[in-house]
């Protein structure tokens, strides 16, 4: 048991930081990580605010039992929350090799990209590689990774984790996403030398 915080009903979640850390998280995970992870864990029903709003208790737990039985019976609940859809991020706290789930249709901010209008423009198609060609290129191949950050960030962000927090631990899965995105076939833009 970690000497920093003694089990109480309720601590601020600073310190329920420290102990999930200890007894959790994985190494890698940062304090701003860890700290996140407490604000969704909040929003997973795990964590619960007290009458005091900068206080926090373990839901449905007696933490006068021994810290082992505590322990296992917090173990018990973040692995019961990790197979629900919500819970999905709970198995990457964890330091478990997962993937993320996917996306539906609706959340995947593809309806809000913008459209392009081929008629709108009366620039002429030139064939030297100009920056508006680069933006666009670039712009593409971003999209599917941009489209999953904002998807992801919606599912993560609830009434106690802020877009800022969701962000922190979307970063977290990405680094410990087992697959990785097929590689694109290098394509040349324009071999044409212009004078």
């Amino acid at each position: 048991m970690n000497a920093g915080i003694k089990l109480i009903d309720s601590h601020a979640l600073e310190q329920w930081a420290v102990w999930f850390e200890k007894e959790f998280a994985p190494s890698d995970l940062d304090e701003d990580g860890v700290l996140a992870f407490m604000h969704y864990f909040a929003d997973l029903g795990i964590l619960e605010s007290t009458a005091d709003d900068n206080k926090w208790q373990l839901s449905g737990i007696d933490v006068n039992s021994a810290p082992e039985k505590i322990r296992d019976k917090v173990a018990n609940q973040l692995e019961e929350v990790s197979r629900a859809t919500a819970g999905f991020a709970v198995n990457f706290f964890l330091g478990r090799q997962a993937d993320i789930p996917p996306v539906n249709k609706e959340t995947s901010g593809r309806e809000a990209s913008p459209k392009i209008n081929p008629g709108a423009s009366n620039l002429e198609k030139a064939s030297d590689l100009s920056n508006l060609q680069i933006v666009k290129k670039v712009g593409r191949q971003l999209q599917p990774f941009l489209e999953l950050e904002k998807a992801t960030v919606a599912r993560l962000t609830g009434p106690h984790t802020q877009v800022k927090e969701a962000r922190v631990i979307f970063n977290f899965i990405l680094r410990h996403t087992k697959t990785k995105a097929e590689p694109k076939k290098w394509e040349q833009l324009s071999r044409k030398r212009h004078k």
